[in-house]
């Protein structure tokens, strides 16, 4: 008896088209990166955001930005991948079971696997009702010693 979400029980790597909406300010997520732990990491995900609509969790291990493997690449590398297309992103996630499995499987995750879960923003249609949030998020950047934390654009 499990309750687990879907998401998790196929345990595949998901493909986050992010595109940004015109009554929201930003993708909603930060990226997180920790010193000396390797890899970049999706930190907090903003409610009615552009990035929780495709999916996009607290924790996933970012794979790719933009089809680009950026397993090695620095923080500030990362942020410029994703600010490289303007209004929208492409993130291959994994959330930390899928990471898991996928590695005592040996398998190195890349976009171009057969399993990848495609996930793209919904339009937002801003007609003035309650169909669309409206939570404009405030642009924030924070360093802490142990680690760095920076709104994605």
């Amino acid at each position: 008896m499990s309750s687990k979400s879907p998401t998790t029980e196929r345990l595949v790597p998901r493909l986050c088209h992010i595109v940004k909406w015109d009554h929201f300010d930003g993708y909603g997520f930060n990226l997180h990166a920790e010193k000396g732990v390797p890899g970049q990491y999706i930190g907090k995900v903003d409610q009615g955001s552009p990035a929780e609509a495709t999916g996009l969790k607290q924790g996933d291990r970012i794979v790719e930005v933009n089809d680009v493997n950026i397993t090695t690449e620095s923080h500030k590398a990362v942020v410029q991948r994703i600010k490289a297309v303007p209004n929208e992103t492409k993130l291959l996630v994994v959330d930390a079971a899928t990471d898991k499995y996928y590695k005592s499987k040996n398998i190195i995750i890349k976009g171009i696997l057969p399993e990848i879960l495609y996930l793209k923003t919904p339009c937002a249609k801003d007609n003035g009702n309650e169909d669309v949030p409206d939570n404009r998020s405030q642009v924030s950047e924070s360093s802490a010693a142990t680690g760095e934390m920076e709104r994605a654009p």
